[in-house]
Protein backbone atom coordinates (compact mmCIF):
# COMPACT_ATOMS: atom_id res chain seq x y z
CA UNK A 1 0.00 0.00 0.00
CA UNK A 2 1.36 3.41 -1.00
CA UNK A 3 2.17 5.57 2.01
CA UNK A 4 0.33 8.85 2.43
CA UNK A 5 2.22 11.92 1.28
CA UNK A 6 3.38 14.28 4.04
CA UNK A 7 3.22 17.19 1.59
CA UNK A 8 0.10 19.38 1.71
CA UNK A 9 -1.05 19.91 -1.86
CA UNK A 10 -3.54 22.32 -3.42
CA UNK A 11 -6.07 19.52 -3.79
CA UNK A 12 -5.36 17.67 -0.57
CA UNK A 13 -6.20 14.24 -1.94
CA UNK A 14 -5.38 15.02 -5.56
CA UNK A 15 -2.96 12.94 -7.57
CA UNK A 16 -0.11 14.89 -9.13
CA UNK A 17 2.54 13.39 -11.39
CA UNK A 18 6.08 13.70 -10.06
CA UNK A 19 8.25 15.92 -12.22
CA UNK A 20 11.79 14.59 -12.62
CA UNK A 21 13.47 17.12 -14.88
CA UNK A 22 12.97 19.74 -17.52
CA UNK A 23 14.76 20.81 -20.65
CA UNK A 24 13.90 23.88 -22.67
CA UNK A 25 10.13 24.27 -22.95
CA UNK A 26 9.48 20.69 -21.83
CA UNK A 27 8.98 18.98 -18.46
CA UNK A 28 9.14 15.25 -17.83
CA UNK A 29 7.48 13.15 -15.12
CA UNK A 30 8.52 9.91 -13.42
CA UNK A 31 6.42 7.88 -15.87
CA UNK A 32 8.39 9.35 -18.77
CA UNK A 33 5.57 11.56 -20.06
CA UNK A 34 6.58 14.82 -21.72
CA UNK A 35 4.70 18.09 -21.18
CA UNK A 36 5.10 21.29 -23.17
CA UNK A 37 5.14 24.02 -20.54
CA UNK A 38 2.68 26.30 -22.29
CA UNK A 39 2.15 28.54 -19.28
CA UNK A 40 5.75 28.74 -17.99
CA UNK A 41 4.37 27.14 -14.82
CA UNK A 42 2.56 30.18 -13.45
CA UNK A 43 3.93 32.65 -16.04
CA UNK A 44 7.28 32.25 -14.30
CA UNK A 45 9.71 29.88 -16.06
CA UNK A 46 10.31 32.39 -18.83
CA UNK A 47 13.59 30.90 -20.07
CA UNK A 48 12.43 27.31 -19.86
CA UNK A 49 14.16 24.63 -17.87
CA UNK A 50 17.71 23.41 -17.42
CA UNK A 51 19.54 26.49 -18.74
CA UNK A 52 23.20 25.73 -18.04
CA UNK A 53 24.40 29.35 -18.04
CA UNK A 54 22.05 30.15 -15.17
CA UNK A 55 22.94 27.00 -13.27
CA UNK A 56 26.61 27.90 -13.61
CA UNK A 57 26.02 31.43 -12.31
CA UNK A 58 24.12 30.05 -9.31
CA UNK A 59 26.89 27.56 -8.60
CA UNK A 60 29.55 30.26 -8.84
CA UNK A 61 27.70 32.52 -6.40
CA UNK A 62 27.06 29.61 -4.02
CA UNK A 63 30.80 29.03 -3.82
CA UNK A 64 31.30 32.69 -2.83
CA UNK A 65 28.48 33.68 -0.49
CA UNK A 66 24.79 32.76 -0.61
CA UNK A 67 23.37 35.01 2.10
CA UNK A 68 24.05 38.34 3.72
CA UNK A 69 21.65 40.41 5.79
CA UNK A 70 20.66 43.78 4.35
CA UNK A 71 21.21 45.85 7.54
CA UNK A 72 24.74 44.46 7.93
CA UNK A 73 26.11 44.39 4.38
CA UNK A 74 25.38 45.27 0.82
CA UNK A 75 26.61 42.88 -1.86
CA UNK A 76 27.78 43.33 -5.43
CA UNK A 77 25.15 41.15 -7.15
CA UNK A 78 22.33 43.13 -5.50
CA UNK A 79 24.01 46.43 -6.36
CA UNK A 80 24.51 45.36 -9.97
CA UNK A 81 20.96 44.02 -10.31
CA UNK A 82 19.48 47.25 -8.96
CA UNK A 83 21.47 49.23 -11.52
CA UNK A 84 20.52 46.91 -14.39
CA UNK A 85 16.81 47.06 -13.59
CA UNK A 86 16.65 50.81 -13.09
CA UNK A 87 18.53 51.31 -16.37
CA UNK A 88 15.90 49.17 -18.14
CA UNK A 89 12.93 50.80 -16.43
CA UNK A 90 11.12 53.81 -17.87
CA UNK A 91 11.70 57.35 -16.64
CA UNK A 92 13.10 58.11 -13.22
CA UNK A 93 12.52 54.75 -11.56
CA UNK A 94 16.01 55.03 -10.15
CA UNK A 95 16.00 52.82 -7.05
CA UNK A 96 15.25 49.14 -6.46
CA UNK A 97 14.34 47.11 -3.40
CA UNK A 98 14.34 43.31 -3.47
CA UNK A 99 11.86 40.91 -1.91
CA UNK A 100 11.13 37.20 -2.25
CA UNK A 101 7.95 37.11 -4.34
CA UNK A 102 5.42 39.17 -6.21
CA UNK A 103 3.09 39.15 -3.21
CA UNK A 104 5.82 40.63 -1.03
CA UNK A 105 6.58 43.09 -3.80
CA UNK A 106 3.07 44.53 -4.02
CA UNK A 107 2.90 44.67 -0.22
CA UNK A 108 6.21 46.53 -0.07
CA UNK A 109 4.85 48.94 -2.69
CA UNK A 110 1.79 49.45 -0.51
CA UNK A 111 3.94 50.23 2.51
CA UNK A 112 6.25 52.46 0.49
CA UNK A 113 3.26 54.45 -0.79
CA UNK A 114 1.89 54.93 2.71
CA UNK A 115 5.38 55.84 3.96
CA UNK A 116 5.73 58.47 1.23
CA UNK A 117 2.72 60.36 2.52
CA UNK A 118 3.52 59.74 6.18
CA UNK A 119 6.96 61.32 5.69
CA UNK A 120 5.08 64.46 4.60
CA UNK A 121 2.77 64.40 7.60
CA UNK A 122 -0.20 63.18 5.56
CA UNK A 123 -0.94 60.18 7.75
CA UNK A 124 -4.56 59.88 6.62
CA UNK A 125 -3.51 58.67 3.13
CA UNK A 126 -3.50 54.91 3.71
CA UNK A 127 -5.93 53.33 1.21
CA UNK A 128 -4.67 51.44 -1.83
CA UNK A 129 -7.39 51.21 -4.46
CA UNK A 130 -7.42 48.57 -7.17
CA UNK A 131 -9.92 47.13 -9.64
CA UNK A 132 -12.66 44.58 -9.20
CA UNK A 133 -11.01 42.00 -11.48
CA UNK A 134 -7.41 41.91 -10.31
CA UNK A 135 -4.89 39.86 -8.39
CA UNK A 136 -1.82 41.18 -6.57
CA UNK A 137 -0.83 38.25 -4.34
CA UNK A 138 -1.86 35.97 -1.47
CA UNK A 139 -0.42 37.75 1.56
CA UNK A 140 -2.92 39.76 3.58
CA UNK A 141 -1.92 43.17 2.27
CA UNK A 142 -1.57 42.01 -1.34
CA UNK A 143 -4.92 40.24 -1.25
CA UNK A 144 -6.54 43.30 0.33
CA UNK A 145 -5.58 45.20 -2.82
CA UNK A 146 -6.92 42.43 -5.08
CA UNK A 147 -10.36 42.29 -6.60
CA UNK A 148 -10.41 38.48 -6.52
CA UNK A 149 -13.71 37.29 -5.10
CA UNK A 150 -12.66 33.63 -5.13
CA UNK A 151 -9.62 34.14 -2.90
CA UNK A 152 -10.71 36.91 -0.56
CA UNK A 153 -13.40 34.99 1.42
CA UNK A 154 -10.82 32.73 3.10
CA UNK A 155 -9.67 35.70 5.18
CA UNK A 156 -13.00 37.29 5.96
CA UNK A 157 -12.76 40.50 7.95
CA UNK A 158 -8.95 40.36 8.07
CA UNK A 159 -8.80 42.02 4.65
CA UNK A 160 -9.37 45.68 3.83
CA UNK A 161 -12.20 46.20 1.30
CA UNK A 162 -9.90 48.18 -1.02
CA UNK A 163 -10.73 47.40 -4.69
CA UNK A 164 -13.20 49.89 -6.15
CA UNK A 165 -12.40 50.50 -9.81
CA UNK A 166 -14.02 48.86 -12.83
CA UNK A 167 -11.91 46.46 -14.90
CA UNK A 168 -10.60 47.46 -18.32
CA UNK A 169 -12.40 44.59 -20.05
CA UNK A 170 -13.76 45.64 -23.43
CA UNK A 171 -15.18 42.23 -24.41
CA UNK A 172 -17.58 42.35 -21.46
CA UNK A 173 -17.99 46.02 -20.60
CA UNK A 174 -17.55 48.16 -23.72
CA UNK A 175 -20.87 49.49 -25.02
CA UNK A 176 -22.11 48.60 -28.53
CA UNK A 177 -20.46 50.90 -31.04
CA UNK A 178 -18.18 52.48 -28.43
CA UNK A 179 -14.72 53.27 -29.81
CA UNK A 180 -11.59 52.07 -28.07
CA UNK A 181 -10.71 55.66 -27.18
CA UNK A 182 -14.17 56.36 -25.78
CA UNK A 183 -14.15 53.15 -23.76
CA UNK A 184 -10.73 54.02 -22.29
CA UNK A 185 -12.01 57.47 -21.32
CA UNK A 186 -15.21 56.14 -19.77
CA UNK A 187 -13.45 53.36 -17.87
CA UNK A 188 -10.94 55.75 -16.30
CA UNK A 189 -13.70 58.27 -15.56
CA UNK A 190 -15.60 55.58 -13.66
CA UNK A 191 -12.44 54.67 -11.79
CA UNK A 192 -11.89 58.33 -10.92
CA UNK A 193 -15.43 58.63 -9.62
CA UNK A 194 -14.79 55.64 -7.37
CA UNK A 195 -11.56 57.17 -6.03
CA UNK A 196 -13.34 60.46 -5.40
CA UNK A 197 -16.10 58.60 -3.54
CA UNK A 198 -13.41 56.97 -1.38
CA UNK A 199 -11.98 60.48 -0.66
CA UNK A 200 -8.59 61.12 -2.31
CA UNK A 201 -7.37 62.72 0.92
CA UNK A 202 -7.34 59.20 2.37
CA UNK A 203 -5.98 57.39 -0.72
CA UNK A 204 -2.26 56.67 -0.89
CA UNK A 205 -2.16 54.93 -4.26
CA UNK A 206 -3.94 53.14 -7.07
CA UNK A 207 -2.63 49.73 -8.14
CA UNK A 208 -3.20 48.05 -11.51
CA UNK A 209 -1.79 45.30 -13.68
CA UNK A 210 -1.03 46.71 -17.15
CA UNK A 211 -2.39 43.42 -18.50
CA UNK A 212 -4.53 41.45 -16.05
CA UNK A 213 -3.17 37.91 -15.70
CA UNK A 214 -4.77 35.12 -13.70
CA UNK A 215 -7.79 37.11 -12.54
CA UNK A 216 -8.98 37.83 -16.07
CA UNK A 217 -6.97 35.85 -18.60
CA UNK A 218 -4.63 38.38 -20.28
CA UNK A 219 -7.00 41.35 -20.30
CA UNK A 220 -5.36 44.07 -22.37
CA UNK A 221 -6.66 47.60 -21.66
CA UNK A 222 -7.79 49.85 -24.52
CA UNK A 223 -5.16 52.12 -26.04
CA UNK A 224 -4.68 55.26 -23.98
CA UNK A 225 -6.07 53.73 -20.80
CA UNK A 226 -2.80 53.69 -18.86
CA UNK A 227 -1.93 57.26 -19.90
CA UNK A 228 -5.34 58.43 -18.72
CA UNK A 229 -4.85 56.52 -15.47
CA UNK A 230 -1.51 58.25 -14.92
CA UNK A 231 -3.17 61.62 -15.48
CA UNK A 232 -5.98 60.71 -13.08
CA UNK A 233 -3.51 59.87 -10.31
CA UNK A 234 -1.65 63.15 -10.83
CA UNK A 235 -4.91 65.07 -10.77
CA UNK A 236 -6.10 63.45 -7.54
CA UNK A 237 -2.67 63.52 -5.85
CA UNK A 238 -2.35 59.76 -5.43
CA UNK A 239 0.50 57.46 -6.44
CA UNK A 240 0.34 54.90 -9.24
CA UNK A 241 1.60 51.38 -8.54
CA UNK A 242 2.10 49.19 -11.61
CA UNK A 243 1.99 45.46 -10.86
CA UNK A 244 4.26 43.95 -13.53
CA UNK A 245 4.93 40.71 -11.67
CA UNK A 246 3.68 38.80 -14.73
CA UNK A 247 4.26 41.30 -17.54
CA UNK A 248 7.74 42.50 -16.59
CA UNK A 249 11.12 41.34 -17.91
CA UNK A 250 10.18 40.62 -21.50
CA UNK A 251 6.89 38.74 -21.31
CA UNK A 252 5.15 41.20 -23.67
CA UNK A 253 8.13 41.73 -25.97
CA UNK A 254 9.25 44.82 -24.06
CA UNK A 255 11.15 44.96 -20.79
CA UNK A 256 8.03 46.36 -19.10
CA UNK A 257 4.46 46.42 -20.43
CA UNK A 258 3.82 49.91 -19.07
CA UNK A 259 6.41 51.17 -21.53
CA UNK A 260 3.97 50.43 -24.36
CA UNK A 261 2.26 53.75 -23.58
CA UNK A 262 5.38 55.36 -22.12
CA UNK A 263 3.74 55.52 -18.70
CA UNK A 264 5.99 56.01 -15.68
CA UNK A 265 4.44 54.60 -12.50
CA UNK A 266 5.54 55.81 -9.09
CA UNK A 267 6.25 52.24 -8.03
CA UNK A 268 6.76 49.29 -10.36
CA UNK A 269 6.64 45.73 -9.04
CA UNK A 270 8.16 42.80 -10.88
CA UNK A 271 8.90 39.15 -10.11
CA UNK A 272 8.26 35.75 -11.72
CA UNK A 273 10.27 36.21 -14.93
CA UNK A 274 12.85 38.32 -13.10
CA UNK A 275 14.56 35.11 -12.04
CA UNK A 276 12.80 32.94 -14.65
CA UNK A 277 11.85 30.63 -11.80
CA UNK A 278 15.44 29.81 -10.87
CA UNK A 279 15.20 31.60 -7.51
CA UNK A 280 12.40 33.12 -5.42
CA UNK A 281 12.83 36.87 -5.84
CA UNK A 282 10.88 39.98 -6.72
CA UNK A 283 11.69 43.67 -7.02
CA UNK A 284 10.07 47.04 -6.44
CA UNK A 285 11.35 50.02 -8.43
CA UNK A 286 10.73 53.48 -6.99
CA UNK A 287 10.69 56.90 -8.60
CA UNK A 288 13.36 59.25 -7.42
CA UNK A 289 10.95 61.66 -5.73
CA UNK A 290 9.72 58.92 -3.39
CA UNK A 291 13.27 58.11 -2.33
CA UNK A 292 14.06 61.79 -1.87
CA UNK A 293 11.03 62.17 0.39
CA UNK A 294 12.40 59.42 2.64
CA UNK A 295 15.96 60.73 2.40
CA UNK A 296 14.92 64.19 3.57
CA UNK A 297 12.50 62.83 6.15
CA UNK A 298 13.21 59.94 8.50
CA UNK A 299 15.97 58.51 6.31
CA UNK A 300 14.62 55.01 6.98
CA UNK A 301 13.12 52.91 4.19
CA UNK A 302 10.13 50.61 4.83
CA UNK A 303 11.16 47.33 6.41
CA UNK A 304 12.02 44.35 4.23
CA UNK A 305 12.50 40.64 4.82
CA UNK A 306 15.22 38.26 5.92
CA UNK A 307 16.16 37.30 2.36
CA UNK A 308 15.70 40.76 0.79
CA UNK A 309 18.57 41.44 -1.58
CA UNK A 310 20.39 38.20 -0.92
CA UNK A 311 23.38 37.71 -3.25
CA UNK A 312 22.31 34.28 -4.51
CA UNK A 313 18.96 35.50 -5.78
CA UNK A 314 20.48 38.64 -7.27
CA UNK A 315 23.20 36.68 -9.09
CA UNK A 316 20.52 34.43 -10.53
CA UNK A 317 18.60 37.41 -11.90
CA UNK A 318 21.75 38.91 -13.42
CA UNK A 319 22.32 35.65 -15.27
CA UNK A 320 18.72 35.75 -16.51
CA UNK A 321 19.12 39.33 -17.77
CA UNK A 322 22.41 38.37 -19.46
CA UNK A 323 20.70 35.45 -21.19
CA UNK A 324 17.78 37.58 -22.34
CA UNK A 325 20.17 40.15 -23.80
CA UNK A 326 22.84 37.87 -25.25
CA UNK A 327 20.29 35.65 -27.03
CA UNK A 328 18.05 38.53 -28.18
CA UNK A 329 15.07 36.89 -26.51
CA UNK A 330 12.78 39.92 -26.70
CA UNK A 331 12.95 39.79 -30.49
CA UNK A 332 11.98 36.11 -30.28
CA UNK A 333 9.04 37.04 -28.05
CA UNK A 334 7.69 39.41 -30.67
CA UNK A 335 8.13 36.92 -33.52
CA UNK A 336 6.74 33.90 -31.70
CA UNK A 337 3.99 36.06 -30.21
CA UNK A 338 2.80 36.93 -33.72
CA UNK A 339 2.89 33.25 -34.62
CA UNK A 340 0.94 32.24 -31.52
CA UNK A 341 -1.64 34.97 -32.06
CA UNK A 342 -2.20 33.85 -35.66
CA UNK A 343 -2.72 30.26 -34.53
CA UNK A 344 -5.12 31.23 -31.76
CA UNK A 345 -7.20 33.39 -34.07
CA UNK A 346 -7.48 30.54 -36.57
CA UNK A 347 -8.79 28.33 -33.78
CA UNK A 348 -11.28 31.00 -32.72
CA UNK A 349 -12.58 31.02 -36.30
CA UNK A 350 -12.98 27.24 -36.21
CA UNK A 351 -14.40 26.82 -32.71
CA UNK A 352 -17.31 29.22 -32.06
CA UNK A 353 -17.12 28.64 -28.29
CA UNK A 354 -13.60 30.14 -28.18
CA UNK A 355 -13.91 33.92 -27.91
CA UNK A 356 -11.91 37.13 -27.51
CA UNK A 357 -8.34 36.11 -28.24
CA UNK A 358 -6.32 38.82 -26.48
CA UNK A 359 -2.78 39.46 -25.35
CA UNK A 360 0.64 40.75 -26.30
CA UNK A 361 4.03 39.16 -26.84
CA UNK A 362 3.91 35.70 -25.28
CA UNK A 363 1.05 36.43 -22.88
CA UNK A 364 -2.24 35.37 -24.49
CA UNK A 365 -5.68 34.51 -23.27
CA UNK A 366 -9.16 33.70 -24.47
CA UNK A 367 -12.45 32.69 -22.93
CA UNK A 368 -15.18 30.15 -23.54
CA UNK A 369 -18.73 31.19 -24.38
CA UNK A 370 -21.97 29.30 -24.94
CA UNK A 371 -23.03 31.60 -27.75
CA UNK A 372 -20.72 33.89 -29.76
CA UNK A 373 -23.54 36.36 -30.33
CA UNK A 374 -24.74 36.80 -26.76
CA UNK A 375 -21.28 36.04 -25.29
CA UNK A 376 -23.00 34.15 -22.48
CA UNK A 377 -20.45 32.43 -20.25
CA UNK A 378 -20.82 28.78 -19.22
CA UNK A 379 -22.21 28.22 -15.73
CA UNK A 380 -19.64 28.94 -13.05
CA UNK A 381 -20.23 25.50 -11.52
CA UNK A 382 -19.09 23.85 -14.75
CA UNK A 383 -15.63 25.45 -14.29
CA UNK A 384 -14.83 25.06 -17.97
CA UNK A 385 -11.40 26.66 -17.69
CA UNK A 386 -10.28 23.98 -15.21
CA UNK A 387 -11.84 21.31 -17.42
CA UNK A 388 -9.92 22.58 -20.43
CA UNK A 389 -6.66 22.72 -18.48
CA UNK A 390 -7.16 19.04 -17.59
CA UNK A 391 -7.81 18.17 -21.25
CA UNK A 392 -4.61 19.95 -22.24
CA UNK A 393 -2.67 18.22 -19.48
CA UNK A 394 -3.85 14.85 -20.81
CA UNK A 395 -2.53 15.89 -24.22
CA UNK A 396 0.85 16.80 -22.70
CA UNK A 397 0.32 20.57 -22.69
CA UNK A 398 0.27 22.86 -19.65
CA UNK A 399 -1.90 25.98 -19.80
CA UNK A 400 -3.27 28.14 -16.98
CA UNK A 401 -6.90 28.52 -15.83
CA UNK A 402 -8.03 32.11 -15.39
CA UNK A 403 -11.00 34.25 -14.52
CA UNK A 404 -13.11 34.67 -11.42
CA UNK A 405 -16.59 33.17 -10.99
CA UNK A 406 -19.03 33.81 -12.53
CA UNK A 407 -16.50 34.44 -15.32
CA UNK A 408 -14.19 31.52 -14.49
CA UNK A 409 -14.11 30.69 -18.17
CA UNK A 410 -10.75 32.01 -19.34
CA UNK A 411 -7.38 30.45 -20.15
CA UNK A 412 -3.85 31.88 -20.27
CA UNK A 413 -1.25 30.63 -22.76
CA UNK A 414 2.21 31.95 -21.89
CA UNK A 415 5.05 29.64 -22.94
CA UNK A 416 8.72 30.33 -22.16
CA UNK A 417 10.11 33.33 -24.02
CA UNK A 418 12.69 31.04 -25.61
CA UNK A 419 10.13 28.89 -27.43
CA UNK A 420 11.08 28.11 -31.04
CA UNK A 421 8.83 28.31 -34.10
CA UNK A 422 8.47 24.53 -34.34
CA UNK A 423 7.60 24.31 -30.67
CA UNK A 424 4.86 26.92 -31.10
CA UNK A 425 3.38 24.67 -33.79
CA UNK A 426 3.48 21.71 -31.40
CA UNK A 427 1.75 23.85 -28.75
CA UNK A 428 -0.98 24.82 -31.20
CA UNK A 429 -1.49 21.21 -32.29
CA UNK A 430 -1.91 20.07 -28.70
CA UNK A 431 -4.21 22.98 -27.95
CA UNK A 432 -6.35 22.13 -30.97
CA UNK A 433 -6.62 18.49 -29.88
CA UNK A 434 -7.87 19.62 -26.46
CA UNK A 435 -10.36 22.01 -28.09
CA UNK A 436 -11.70 19.16 -30.20
CA UNK A 437 -12.33 17.20 -27.02
CA UNK A 438 -14.10 20.21 -25.50
CA UNK A 439 -16.21 20.54 -28.64
CA UNK A 440 -17.42 16.95 -28.44
CA UNK A 441 -17.74 16.61 -24.67
CA UNK A 442 -18.73 20.07 -23.39
CA UNK A 443 -20.03 22.29 -26.19
CA UNK A 444 -21.73 19.73 -28.44
CA UNK A 445 -25.27 20.38 -27.16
Amino acid sequence: MESRSALLKQRVDGHYPTVTHGKGVFLFDSAGKRYLDGSSGAMTASLGHGVEEIADAISDQLSRVAFTYRTQFTNQPAEDLARRLTDLAPGDLTTAFFVNSGSEGTEFAMRAAVAHWREQGRTEKVKILGRHISYHGMTLGALSMSGHAARRPDYGSLLHPFPVGPPAYAFRYARPGESEEDYAARSVAEFEAAVVAADPATVAAVIVEPIVGAAGGALVPPAGYLRRLRAMCDRLDVLLIMDEVITGIGRTGEWFASGEEKVIPDLLVTGKGLSAGYAPIGAVLLRDRLVQTIRHGSGIAPFGHTFSGNPLGAATCLAVLDYLTDHEILANVRQRGDQLETGLRKMAARFPFLADVRGRGLLWGFEFVLDPETRAAPAAGDNVSARFVEECFDQGLIVYPAGIAPLNNAVVVSPPLTIAAGEVEVLLELLEAALERMESEVFSV
